[in-house]
């Protein structure tokens, strides 16, 4: 992959309407994000109320790349060792990784080609770049599995390190990304702007209004989630499909702004690879949810890692 070679778009073609069947193996996932590198896998056929096991590292991949359009040595480093880490914990449980996927820090970097060969070298593994719309997709496949429509048409928001993705259905048009994410909004708020603005793509596309279940996943969502809930010990089945409101997740994002870095540290449900960033996505979160006037946010734990399980499954 060169630096100007054109990204692989994998979210195209979905094959959820064939899963059948027992899994001898365990399936197993590694997505490379901005901020953190995730692992997750199944234990057998996928089934409504399937919740994945996940593994998780932080790396902050993307470290000044907003400044610099570079991802630097040391924050590849980081996460060439944290991908090792993460392999070799699925050695260790006997998960088969059948893909390590890379979202928007790798495919906007202006030295992804050199980085990209850098980490195959090191990890002997391929990396899968995915391109925007398919980060989208996948996010929205992962996060409606199993999700009650109750009659409502669904848009699924994925906040991540880099970039936000917005997605309310299969069909060409109907997912967009902007560059702006939690880490981004973090390195260069003054940059990016007034966030109104920069997610406007998102919020001038989508569909809006109270008809509209609105579904967030992500570490922002998922946090915040754990935060509402009290959480000492993470747990993703507590918070699966819980909602939220919009005038809520105002609030508590202005509780998280007034608590210097080192008391928010205190908080159980959040880690050091969060704690920095919770309000710039929220920050997100909230522009959009006012943008679209929902009402409300409905927290889905499985994501873009789900939904490229599913598709791995069913080949």
């Amino acid at each position: 992959m060169t630096d100007t070679e054109p990204l692989i778009d994998n979210g195209s073609v979905f094959y959820f309407q064939n899963l059948r069947g027992r899994i001898d193996m365990k399936t197993g996932i590694i997505d490379i994000g901005s901020n953190s590198v995730r692992m997750a896998w199944l234990e057998g056929a996928p089934h409504y109320g399937t919740l994945p096991e996940e593994r998780l590292r932080y790396s902050r991949f993307a470290e000044n790349a907003t400044a610099t359009g570079a991802l630097e040595e040391a924050a590849v480093a980081r996460t060439i060792e944290a991908v090792q880490s993460l392999l070799a914990e699925a050695r260790e449980n006997d998960v088969d990784v059948r893909r390590i996927s890379a979202t928007s820090a790798l495919r906007e970097a202006t030295n992804r080609g050199a980085v990209k060969a850098q980490m195959e070298e090191a990890l002997q593994r391929e990396i899968t770049p995915l391109a925007p719309e398919a980060e989208a997709r996948y996010s929205y496949e992962g996060a409606i599995y199993g999700l009650p429509r109750q009659g409502r048409s669904i848009a699924v928001l994925d906040i991540g390190g880099g970039s936000t993705e917005l997605c309310w259905g299969e069909g060409a048009g109907q997912a967009v990304s902007v560059p702006v994410g939690a880490v981004r909004l973090k390195e260069s708020a003054d940059r990016i702007g007034p966030l109104s603005l920069a997610l406007a793509p998102l919020i001038q596309q989508a569909p809006k209004g109270d008809n509209v279940l609105l579904v967030g996943v992500g570490g922002t969502i998922t946090t915040m989630a754990a935060l509402f809930e009290g959480m000492q010990t993470y747990d993703p089945r507590l918070i699966h499909q819980m909602t939220y409101g919009t005038n809520a997740i105002a609030q508590i994002n202005d509780i998280l702004k007034a608590m210097p870095l080192e008391k928010r540290l205190e908080l159980p449900a959040l880690t050091a690879g969060r704690a920095d960033i919770i309000t710039q996505g929220l920050d997100i979160a909230v522009t959009v949810l006012q943008g679209l006037q929902t009402p409300a946010l409905t927290v889905s734990t499985t994501d873009l890692l789900f939904g490229q399980l599913l598709e791995l499954v069913a080949q």
